[in-house]
């Protein structure tokens, strides 16, 4: 990284206070920023973190803004954490500036595929036959590709993930490393002879701006599409079951598993360890904590907590009576047993 601070102040669309010549070298968090960093701050109490030290350059939230005087240059901003990212993305991009178009000698490309011209394919890909790979993505290496799927513009897979075949993959997609697309739903028929494989014919159906982590799964569709929404982010670990629908924006935290037909709404956020059963619906808006099972229906806005999923008001509730329950418990004692005796004496 080699950026002037006029250019960082540009990407932040900030103000900047000092020399917009001087050039950053890298970026740390305050506690380690050095002469050439970059860092952010949320709040101007949190400037002891620099210990003194002069730095290369702090962005600061506007609000806190005051005249004070410091011995480093400032980028005032609405939002320091957003502007920062904007930062960390340009770095990203320059890490991916890299990978130059063109497909690796030691890559399996069918001649029946479809590869843009400004496409990366690394080595030991495999690109089935009627693949398309779209303009500008990169598939890093050992990236598996099925016959007849599309991988949409700007996306970048990782090493060793796996779209199977009949999937469909958005724009500016990011896929990491191991994750798996189009695995196979889990569905099984009872017969006398145990449980019989139910063939998962359909596919999968990745809106854009999707993010995805490592080594999670989302299966097939028995029949159809298996969809995840526009602009969702899917932490590592992660299991989608066949046939579930998934709205825009939604956040999916990590050892969550969602079971097979089950519709999520936009703006939904499942914790991590979360477990949803089968054919259930989540409104818009609701959030699932960690650790939460849900069996039914979810009404949108909700909040839910607790391994059966109450609502949080009514879990926190039965939880402060189950701490108290030594006590009642004690009282209870104490109440049978003057039952006891007042019956005794009566009789």
């Amino acid at each position: 990284m080699r950026l002037s601070i006029g250019e960082i102040a540009l990407l932040c669309k900030g103000e900047l206070d000092g020399d917009s010549q001087i050039f950053i070298e890298g970026v740390n968090p305050p506690s380690l920023a050095g002469q050439s960093d970059l860092c952010y701050i949320e709040k101007t109490e949190d400037l002891a973190l620099l210990g003194g030290r002069k730095v290369g350059c702090v962005i600061l939230n506007e609000k806190d803004r005051k005249g004070d005087k410091f011995n480093f240059p400032v980028i005032w901003v609405k939002n320091p954490k957003l502007a920062f990212a904007s930062v960390l993305r340009e770095i990203d991009r320059e890490k991916l500036s890299a990978f130059n178009p063109g497909i690796s000698p030691h890559a399996f490309v069918s001649p029946k595929a479809k590869i843009a011209a400004s496409a990366h394919i690394g080595p030991f890909c495999f690109i089935g036959e009627d693949a398309e790979i779209g303009e500008n993505s990169i598939l890093v290496s050992g990236v598996y590709i099925g016959n007849g799927s599309k991988i949409g513009n700007n996306c970048l897979l990782y090493s060793n993930v796996s779209v199977r075949e009949g999937c469909l993959i958005g724009n500016f997609c990011i896929l990491h490393c191991g994750c798996v697309i189009g695995s196979d739903g889990y569905g099984y028929a009872q017969s006398e002879k145990g449980h019989i494989k139910i063939a998962q014919i359909g596919g999968v159906k990745i809106g854009d701006n999707v993010e995805i982590g490592a080594n999670t799964c989302i299966d097939r569709a028995t029949m159809g599409f298996t969809e995840i929404g526009d602009g969702c982010k899917i932490d590592n670990l992660v299991h989608i079951a066949h046939n579930v629908k998934t709205g825009r924006n939604c956040l999916i935290i990590a050892q969550a598993g969602i079971a097979g037909s089950s519709k999520i709404g936009n703006n939904v956020i499942i914790a991590g360890q979360a477990g949803i059963s089968d054919h259930v619906e989540i409104g818009d808006n609701s959030i699932i904590m960690a650790k939460t099972g849900v069996m039914g229906k979810v009404k949108p806005g909700s909040i839910l907590f607790g391994y059966l999923g109450r609502p949080r008001g009514e879990y926190m509730r039965i939880e402060a009576l189950l701490s108290k329950l030594p006590e009642f418990f004690n009282f209870y004692k104490k109440a049978k047993k003057k039952l006891d005796s007042d019956e005794k004496n009566a009789g």
